[in-house]
């Protein structure tokens, strides 16, 4: 079990290099002739609203969190009655559970449903043309290998109460509903043209009601898994 320390530092290290990596080589995808193109234009723009960009960007910060924690356990594993502080640990464990890991799964279930149904649903393919296949597999499918690292190497207690994490995962997403809006009203577009379609039509709301389900299931599955990992060891030892 002290051993998980080292693979989560290894996953830290490498979830930061990977979307970094990325972001760098996005960035670099974007040329000057590509804004000529609304579509492309709007996509530059607007990266920083999309649910995608928000999720790997907290996958970065969670991992810098993680790194500090672990390695300020390392340096003090002489001192048997070390703890994070608890403000600390209290951010790592909310912000893993009741965001990072039901996001991740809301954009990979999201994504690749609506991709392989009708691309054009949620990523026309003229945005080809500035992410390529590679950095779409990163945002959008890599995600989620992180996440699921993060749940083998570290055993978590589930919580007596859920509702404190669930009510931090339905605010999140509540939140970004209310970007998606403000853009709306902003720019008189949704950065979704499957909200485009269904927006004035009850498939509107029925879309945000089955993401707030997928956030929600996706919460409570991460427990399930918890547990089938990791069952035997959390009941026996203070994590």
């Amino acid at each position: 079990m002290e051993d998980y320390i080292y693979y989560r530092i290894f996953g830290y290290a490498a979830t930061i290099i990977m979307h970094l990596s990325n972001i760098y080589f996005m960035a670099k995808g974007i040329k000057k002739e590509h804004l000529d193109d609304p579509v492309l234009k709007s996509f530059s723009n607007l990266q920083a609203r999309y649910f995608t960009c928000w999720t790997f960007g907290l996958q970065i910060i969670y991992a810098v969190i993680g790194l500090i924690c672990d390695f300020s356990t390392l340096r003090n594993k002489k001192n048997i009655s070390y703890k994070l502080p608890k403000h600390l640990k209290g951010l790592r464990d909310t912000l893993f559970a009741a965001i990072i890991w039901p996001s991740t799964f809301l954009v990979f279930t999201v994504f690749w449903s609506l991709f392989l149904y009708n691309r054009d649903l949620i990523l026309p393919a003229s945005i080809d043309k500035v992410l390529t296949p590679i950095s779409n597999h990163v945002i959008h499918t890599a995600i989620v290998p992180v996440v699921l690292w993060e749940l083998l190497f570290r055993p978590r207690l589930e919580p007596k109460s859920h509702l404190r994490y669930v009510a931090h995962s339905v605010f999140h997403l509540f939140v970004y509903l209310l970007v998606l809006t403000y853009t709306y009203l902003e720019r008189g577009m949704w950065i979704y043209p499957v909200l485009t379609k269904a927006y004035g039509t009850i498939y509107f709301p029925i879309i945000c009601a089955v993401m707030l389900f997928i956030k929600i299931f996706s919460y409570f599955m991460q427990w399930k898994l918890n547990n089938i990992v990791h069952g035997k060891y959390i009941n026996k030892k203070p994590l």
